[in-house]
């Protein structure tokens, strides 16, 4: 990690199963959102609220260099490069594409609904190009998005909590 291009997003995950070729994982949803200044405004706030789920669970080739058991802890890992790249991609672009079809609406100087059924039109074939870039081969058959075993938790780095009662 001696640059930005090499940082990971690194989120603890917990070996649920495994079988010759796959390992499944459990990820523990951090509920930090009662302390973060953000939390009226914030969309993962929402999501985990909407839920039950305390856990994700993710599926992963099984690594060849790692000796794994389950109940075993591991470090999984996003390159900072994807994560941010999928975030603009998600959020910005069908955003851009509908300020892009309102600013045209305005600019033919069209009355205001028809600016705002441009700008909802705009959004729909952003999130409609969106869709189609997720769902091509080039996205489909690259790893950049795919979550990977960085190495597993060694037992003197978790900490321990230690809880009394009164």
């Amino acid at each position: 990690m001696s640059n930005a291009q090499d940082s990971m997003i690194e989120q603890v995950a917990h070996v649920h199963a495994i079988d010759q070729t796959t390992v499944w994982l459990d990820t523990i949803r951090l509920s930090t959102c009662n302390s973060c200044s953000m939390k009226s405004g914030c969309g993962q706030r929402l999501m985990n609220q909407a839920t039950d789920c305390k856990r994700s669970r993710i599926e992963l080739p099984l690594p060849q260099d790692m000796a794994l058991n389950v109940g075993d802890e591991v470090v999984l890992g996003i390159p900072q490069k994807a994560f941010i790249k999928a975030s603009l991609l998600t959020f910005a672009m069908p955003l851009m594409i509908m300020l892009a079809f309102a600013s045209l609406a305005q600019w033919g100087a069209l009355s205001e609904p028809a600016a705002v059924v441009a700008a909802l039109l705009g959004l729909g074939l952003g999130l409609l190009l969106l869709r189609w870039y997720s769902q091509s081969d080039a996205v489909l058959s690259s790893n950049q998005w795919q979550p990977m075993i960085l190495r597993q938790q060694r037992l003197d780095q978790v900490q321990e909590l230690y809880f009394t009662s009164e």
